[in-house]
């Protein structure tokens, strides 16, 4: 009836629908203890719809003691995902790090290309990894190469296949390893085939992930990128009216609000999507630690921004519930 409509409405939008009047002194979110850590801003693909490759940021790699650091630095840390802007992989150090987060007793998970992944099997597994998430964007080498421009489809097929079966050789549980898969409109017709792939390289679940056309975009072109890679409205975050791309549903209170992403360099900002680190808010190196910035005056006042959508950022935000299915297969 009309009134538990009202009653489920009010209890999935009652933070969006207050939060924006409130004085910024009252938006001062606890710290969740879940982080995106950037160990590299460099990649060795170049896929069109990547900002990576266009960045201005000056390219690095962090290194292990200052992740130690960073680690040390947040007592209440839970989570850390390794990845952003660049190819985690490209970071030698990487699954040291992995292991050093997981014998602290914190979560972890990496998103690769998968171009490096065999080089790493037995580190990756004795690292304690919680979830790995592998790309392969089609059934195909036409259409996964089409998009993965510089990988090479038959050796990312390889490269996982060899890795669930020496995960399930060993008799691990341990990392969970989802394959996602990019839809556009040149691999949507595959999208049988490439859950019965899934299903057969071992992987635990397959993600078919919704195309973003990106939030910092202008809209010219936006459309020009829509008419080349958007897949048919069954498997579309968009829906093109008047010749504009609108979002299917409007993305919700921002979960980053009680999140942080910081970058190679120590920088913090409070946007998975802000690449650039344009929304710079403090450095854990420079600053006094992460801390510090997290209950500093210029974090409270980003995050009453980021509740009004004042940042461009925002208001083009393109992550909403028409986001990823996700198909199990194994445990």
């Amino acid at each position: 009836n009309m009134f538990n409509k009202i009653k489920k409405f009010l209890k999935q939008n009652i933070g969006s629908l207050i939060l924006p009047y409130l004085p910024w002194q009252f938006c001062d979110f606890g710290f969740s203890g879940r982080v995106i850590i950037e160990p590299t801003n460099a990649c060795n693909l170049r896929c069109p719809l990547c900002p990576t490759s266009e960045l201005k940021r000056i390219k690095g790699f962090l290194p292990l003691e200052n992740f130690k650091k960073i680690v040390d630095d947040i007592p209440a840390l839970k989570s850390i995902n390794f990845g952003w802007s660049g190819e985690p992989l490209l970071n030698k150090d990487i699954f040291k790090m992995v292991k050093y987060a997981s014998s602290k007793g914190i979560e972890t998970g990496i998103s690769t290309n998968t171009i490096f992944l065999n080089q790493y099997i037995d580190e990756a597994l004795n690292s304690g990894l919680d979830d790995l998430i592998v790309c392969l964007d089609g059934a195909s080498k036409e259409t996964h190469e089409k998009y993965r421009i510089g990988s090479d489809f038959e050796s990312i097929k390889n490269n996982i296949q060899e890795f669930c079966q020496e995960k399930k050789r060993r008799n691990f549980k341990k990392p969970r390893v989802t394959l996602q898969c990019l839809l556009t409109k040149y691999n949507e017709h595959e999208v049988p085939v490439i859950i019965e792939l899934a299903k057969n390289l071992g992987v635990n679940s397959l993600d078919l992930k919704t195309l973003s056309l990106g939030s910092g975009v202008a809209l010219t072109e936006k459309i020009k990128r829509a008419k080349e890679f958007l897949p048919s409205d069954k498997y579309s975050r968009y829906e093109l009216k008047d010749g504009k791309t609108i979002l299917k549903s409007k993305p919700k209170l921002c979960s980053w609000l009680r999140q942080s992403v910081i970058l190679w360099n120590g920088d913090v900002t409070s946007c998975c999507y802000d690449f650039e680190g344009d929304l710079k808010i403090g450095n854990v190196f420079k600053d006094g630690g992460f801390k510090k910035v997290w209950k500093g005056e210029k974090y409270k006042k980003y995050r009453r921004k980021i509740i009004r959508r004042e940042f461009d950022l925002c208001k083009n935000c393109s992550r909403t519930d028409e986001y990823t299915k996700r198909i199990n297969f194994y445990d």
